[in-house]
């Protein structure tokens, strides 16, 4: 019987072409619901990956102490 692999073993191997472009928009800082984290800085933006575009969210994070 052949070894299985765990699906996180498989993930670790996969290698897509991915194009982030230099601009993005910055937008009103979202909110998180994660006790002592704050956010500071929300931006979206547009990445090319595996030859698809799709949306992104890019989010400077702080944490409270």
């Amino acid at each position: 019987m052949a070894k299985r692999k765990s699906l996180l073993s498989a993930l670790k191997h996969v290698n897509l072409p991915v194009k982030i472009q230099d601009e993005t928009h910055e937008v009103n800082p979202m909110t998180t619901h994660i006790p002592g984290v704050k956010v500071e800085k929300t931006e979206i933006g547009v990445a090319e990956i595996g030859g698809k575009k799709t949306m992104y969210i890019k989010m400077k994070l702080k944490g409270e102490l």
